[in-house]
């Protein structure tokens, strides 16, 4: 039977468009006023800007620099001012640095942009700072943190609207703090991300990668630790493009999120930065990169666990790991048997070399990295319920407890050397 191939009258090919609209939306200017006066009365102001605000960084920096406020970033605004930024303390959060945390501790003064970051035992107690919030979507304000000001609009066009109203501040020593304290936590990060050990550690991996990124890169990162060595070890530059899983932390998102970004920024370098268990859930993708020509370039932190799983077992509710053990993948040779390019990576001396050439290839690449699987994800600051439950998992029967212990006591005397 011969198929109808005929076109329904209302299928006219170019009918629709790809237009995105924004609104373009201001506050009312005596809300506007009362934002000002709120923020120029404050002496330690802190910003937390999200994914509403990618679009306004210049303008976020602008505003920082007038009220020598400290920038934190949520997950989904990571690429909304760059992260050598001078007003930047990093992201916030369980995945976040320790600077943020202590900025949101001690601020008098809180400047909301664009988020709605959900975990509220990051953010400064109620009571404790004022509160401003710039959102387009009216639902969201004071949904997460009490404010006195809502102002309902675009972030961007808020923030250059309110600048004028914004006295320049004469004691900046807030800021100096937070930046003090960010150079420290760089010098950190560094410390963590060039140890050559073997297993190689996922810091390392991730720095290295981070060096190679193009100035115009886009970075679609799993759920799961990776997010860990996202969060904190691959900076991201002005004119990149950084996404996550928001909200459940769906996992297996890597591998979709950059497609759909290759497909609509063909000339773009664009990365998947995925664990294996996230990309084991939906890795036949990577025939469609094949199939289709879209040069992803997969990134596989490989430890043959559910990571995320694992420590939240031992740090969250005391238990020994249980159910986390992945059955080991050549995701190289799966990435050949797909008809792209597969790469593994064991030996920290040949990571870099390696990277260059799986970025450097045409087309789509799965970059199979072996990391070490005992390396924690620790908190910026670590609370006294965690450290309990932490040694609970060990004293219950924790499978690798001993090189469990030993690795996070030899992360902590580098930290004090």
């Amino acid at each position: 039977m011969k198929a109808n191939t005929a076109r329904s009258p209302r299928n006219v090919s170019h009918h629709t468009a790809d237009v995105i609209g924004r609104s373009a939306g201001l506050p009312a200017g005596d809300q506007l006023r009362r934002a000002a006066y709120i923020l120029n009365a404050g002496a330690r102001v802190a910003i937390l800007a999200g994914r509403g605000a990618l679009h306004a960084g210049v303008e976020l920096e602008a505003v920082a620099a007038r009220l020598g406020a400290p920038i934190a970033k949520a997950l989904l605004g990571k690429a909304a001012v760059p992260d050598d930024s001078p007003y930047t303390t990093g992201g916030i959060g369980l995945l976040g640095t320790r600077p943020s945390q202590e900025a949101m501790e001690e601020c008098d003064t809180l400047l909301m942009v664009g988020t709605s970051f959900p975990y509220i035992e990051f953010l400064p107690r109620p009571g404790q700072a004022r509160a401003v919030q710039i959102e387009l979507d009216a639902m969201r304000i004071g949904l997460r943190y009490p404010v006195e000001v809502g102002l309902v609009g675009d972030s961007r066009t808020t923030l250059a609207t309110l600048l004028p109203l914004l006295k320049p501040r004469r004691d900046l020593r807030f800021l100096a703090k937070a930046q003090e304290r960010m150079d420290e936590w760089r010098r950190l990060m560094d410390e963590r991300g060039t140890r050559r050990d073997k297993p190689m550690k996922p810091q390392f991996l991730a720095r290295e990668l981070g060096l190679r990124l193009h100035t115009d890169a886009i970075v679609a990162c799993d759920s799961g630790t990776i997010a860990t060595w996202w969060a904190r070890d691959i900076p991201a530059r002005r004119g990149q493009m950084h996404s996550v899983s928001g909200n459940l932390a769906s996992m297996a998102v890597g591998l979709p999120y950059a497609i759909a970004a290759q497909i609509a920024h063909r000339g773009r370098q664009v990365v998947a930065l995925v664990g294996d268990g996230g990309f084991s859930m939906l890795m036949a993708e990577f025939a469609t990169c094949v199939k289709y020509g879209l040069p992803v370039k997969v990134i596989v932190f490989k430890n043959n666990t559910l990571g995320q799983i694992k420590w939240e077992q031992m740090v969250f509710l005391g238990n020994p790991e249980y159910g986390c053990e992945l059955h080991p993948i050549d995701f190289a040779l799966f990435a050949e048997a797909c008809g792209g390019t597969g790469i593994t990576i064991e030996d920290p001396d040949e990571c870099g070399d390696a990277l260059d050439a799986a970025l450097a290839a045409p087309g789509p690449v799965i970059v199979q990295a072996v990391v070490d699987p005992l390396e924690p994800p620790l908190p910026a600051k670590t609370t006294l319920r965690q450290v309990k439950h932490f040694a609970e998992s060990l004293i219950r029967g924790e499978p690798n407890r001993e090189r469990i212990a030993l690795t996070v006591l030899a992360d902590k005397v580098r930290e004090l050397i």
